[in-house]
């Protein structure tokens, strides 16, 4: 466990590097957390738990690069949490919400600090001396990271998911039941949010159908997912084909 924990955290320290590497998808929960549950052995309950997490930021947009929950928290230490401490996706979620929201501090923490470091490379900057940019651009980001964030991921993995699976078996059935509940809503607010961002009525009765098919007919997230390509595809060319006439 320790190598497993140490390569988590060395994951989470690193979750800054990731973000802008892969700026398309922005390190999402869903993507880090499968990295995290294939570190930790066990990729499939990490992608299960890491995409009932994403259903709740599917609306979360960042204004000013403030956010509503550490992203690295979110994604990276709650995922690791719940795999340890063998939690069901509905309750990881909830568990996510309190890890994510915490991490809130050292979002905070992080910027703050980081914004010292290019007070600290403007210096060079005025007096043409670039060589040196890089340990104020990399190194002592990578440092701040990983106190703030490897750490704690660390601490997750190597000890917290005993500790915390304990925890959880201790529970009155009450509590476990409420968190559960709590799980299932949490995701439908997300898809709610999502649909508030992008809501168009010319686009309702695709969400219906889907609804519908997955709902009533029992079709899988894949079969689901296809149907919406396959929608897709009819609505774009009966578009293009709009456009030439």
């Amino acid at each position: 466990m320790f190598i497993k924990a140490l390569l988590v955290a060395l994951f989470a320290s690193f979750s800054w590097a990731c973000e802008y590497a892969m700026w398309t998808v922005q390190m999402q929960p869903f993507v880090a957390g499968s990295i995290v549950g294939l570190i930790l052995g066990d990729w499939q309950t990490g992608v299960i738990i890491s995409a009932t997490i994403q259903l709740i930021y599917m609306g979360q947009i960042q204004v000013g690069g403030v956010t509503a929950y550490d992203f690295t928290f979110a994604g990276y230490i709650a995922p690791a949490i719940a795999i340890v401490a063998h939690m069901e996706p509905n309750v990881a979620v909830s568990v996510a919400i309190a890890v994510g929201s915490i991490g809130l501090v050292s979002n905070n923490l992080y910027m703050s600090i980081n914004a010292a470091f290019v007070h600290m490379a403007d210096k060079y900057v005025e007096k043409g001396e670039t060589k040196n940019l890089w340990i104020y651009n990399w190194l002592l980001p990578l440092f701040s990271s990983t106190i703030l964030y490897g750490i704690p991921a660390f601490v997750a993995v190597y000890w917290g998911g005993e500790y915390l699976e304990t925890f959880m078996a201790a529970l009155p059935a009450w509590v476990d039941g409420g968190l559960a509940v709590t799980g299932m809503l949490l995701p439908a607010l997300g898809i709610g949010m999502m649909f508030r961002a992008v809501y168009n009525k010319k686009f309702v009765a695709f969400a219906l159908l889907g609804y519908i098919l997955a709902g009533y007919f029992g079709l899988s997230i894949i079969g689901t997912a296809m149907f919406a390509v396959a929608c897709v595809l009819i609505y774009w060319n009966m578009m293009s084909s709009k456009e030439a006439k």
